[in-house]
């Protein structure tokens, strides 16, 4: 990573409508249960290699909350072999990214924002790797394969991906966290198998939607027991549901490992990616686990304005706290969490001009230096600070056509963007840095 200028291109992308609240959050009489603080349920990472209505505690097989080594050292050969993908869907290491994509409803997706915004407070930046929320309120884990999803559900998730200048073919790692509303729990042994078989059918989906992918991480539920009664989608959101939603999904992880070829991952034309756990978030209410002392508290976890399923700020802050431990710390992550050793492509570059001769005014904090500009616009940033710039570039029409950020700000440096494939006229650069924006005017005269 050593001379290796990180560059930060991020937007949360809020997607909260009336009509989503209506449809998919819940009904006007639903209220939160606080009463309701326990299932007298063992979490799967405490049960280990004891039993719950037929089903083995653990994770993974054998009642153990760490893969076997088999199964972990092929995770981390994937990852080590994942490379930047262009739009053409080739390796490439100077114009292609590597994305990971968060999938779920409306609890992932805000717990998935609050990951992401920790994740590069802590500085975690790369100009190879963009982390994208394509998470929506009002699907759950069967719109991913009802008859229409291509029009409806994965159309939504590539328009949040071009929204972000990414295209589904560098889409390489996916996290999946989802509430199913069509698999019935009867019994508990009809919905562990009913969800699996969502699960199977989901994985492979996500791989022909994105067919260069190659890791994906799932996640379970949280306790549903706050779950008001009178909610939309009840039996979906309340217990046990949630509960045996992790047995289904350590059944499908299982059969991936011993060898279901639906889940075959091996080779060029491989049906699945390879598939492992994410964070686990099922704890009995108030009850302390003892994997990790993680408990769901309500009122203080949980929006108590909405259905008693959905988390409010600290509980959406558990989940980020705990996808940020996993995935910087999971040794199948780690070899791209953090960045990669390429320096690719950005709209913006930097570079530092020892030119003397360029006039810069005292009291013009960005500057210019060359107007009109013939494909490439040369500025100066007259200030030392420690603080990243955002610079945005917008034509005539107010639409921003360049976005990103330069670091290591410093008087004399000159900063340059490529601006080549862009028409003639009148443009506007605007960089926020320390708290202010700066606006100058430019004609471009390619």
């Amino acid at each position: 990573m050593a001379g290796f200028k990180p560059v930060l291109v991020f937007k949360f992308i809020k997607r909260i409508s009336v009509l989503s609240l209506i449809l998919f959050h819940f009904t006007a009489d639903a209220q939160i249960n606080c009463e309701n603080d326990s299932s007298l349920l063992i979490p799967i990472v405490d049960l280990q290699t004891d039993f719950y209505a037929g089903f083995q505690g653990g994770l993974y097989p054998g009642g153990l909350n760490t893969m076997s080594i088999a199964h972990a050292d092929s995770g981390i050969a994937i990852a080590s072999a994942i490379m930047p993908i262009n739009f053409d869907g080739d390796e490439d290491t100077l114009y292609g990214k590597v994305v990971m994509l968060g999938l779920g409803n409306t609890s992932a997706g805000k717990s998935f924002n609050k990951f992401i915004g920790g994740y590069y407070d802590e500085g975690y930046t790369d100009s190879c790797f963009r982390i994208v929320n394509g998470c929506i309120e009002t699907y759950s884990l069967n719109d991913m394969i009802a008859l229409n999803a291509d029009d409806v559900y994965w159309k939504d998730v590539n328009d949040f991906l071009q929204t972000e200048n990414l295209k589904k073919k560098q889409v390489r790692i996916v996290w999946l966290q989802a509430v199913a509303f069509e698999d019935s729990l009867l019994t508990p042994a009809a919905y562990v198998d009913s969800l699996k078989n969502t699960y199977v059918a989901i994985i492979r989906e996500l791989k022909s939607q994105f067919i260069n992918l190659k890791q994906i991480y799932i996640s379970g539920l949280h306790y549903g027991g706050y779950t008001d009664s009178a909610a939309l989608n009840f039996n979906a959101f309340a217990e046990p549901a949630p509960y045996f939603n992790d047995f289904a999904i350590k059944a499908v992880i299982e059969a991936q490992i011993n060898g279901d070829t639906l889940l075959s991952y091996s080779g060029a034309d491989a049906d699945a990616a390879w598939v492992a756990w994410g964070p686990n978030f099922w704890a009995d209410g108030r009850n302390l686990r003892t994997y990790d002392n993680l408990r769901w508290l309500c009122p203080g976890d949980f929006d108590t304005d909405e259905n008693g399923f959905f988390l409010a700020g600290t509980g959406q802050q558990k989940v980020a706290d705990r996808l940020l431990s996993f995935f910087i710390t999971e040794p199948t992550t780690t070899p791209w969490i953090f960045g990669l050793p390429y320096q690719c492509f950005t709209e913006i570059d930097d570079v530092v001009v020892d030119d003397d001769s360029i006039f810069i005014p005292e009291d013009e904090v960005v500057w210019i230096t060359q107007n009109p500009v013939r494909g490439v616009v040369k500025f100066i940033i007259n200030l030392e600070t420690d603080e990243k710039a955002d610079v945005f570039v917008f034509d005539a029409l107010g639409q921003a056509i360049v976005d990103g950020a330069f670091y290591k700000i410093e008087p004399g440096k000159t900063f340059s963007i490529k601006m080549t494939e862009s028409a003639r006229g009148i443009y506007i650069l605007s960089v926020l840095v320390e708290g202010r924006v700066y606006n100058k005017l430019f004609y471009l005269d390619n």
